[in-house]
């Protein structure tokens, strides 16, 4: 398994569409397509982990496993209605949230 964080490029040329993030120097900010795509897959996953928990009769955990499925959730919503209203706008995707 490759151990590159998945949000940034491999190759910097073909970050041009990737802004910096200036509350992070030297660190990248995904695509909003991308955001979009990683915080689906947390949704997901933190719900399967939260049935999981619960089954094992872990209550602290399952709560805080449905409390990051909620905020990613939240984050769907966001990335979604953004990427809308660039595409209604017709204007390329910003990379930017």
């Amino acid at each position: 398994m490759n151990s590159q964080n998945i949000l940034e490029p491999s190759d910097p040329g073909k970050a041009q569409s990737d802004v910096a993030d200036h509350d992070h120097p030297g660190r990248r900010q995904a695509p909003r397509i991308m955001q979009l795509e990683v915080a689906l897959y947390i949704e997901s996953l933190s719900a399967e982990l939260r049935t999981m928990a619960r089954a094992s009769d872990l209550d602290a955990l399952a709560y805080f496993l449905e409390m990051a499925r909620i905020e990613a959730s939240i984050q769907v919503e966001r990335r979604a209605n953004a990427l809308d209203s660039d595409d209604n706008r017709g204007n390329p995707p910003s990379t930017e949230f």
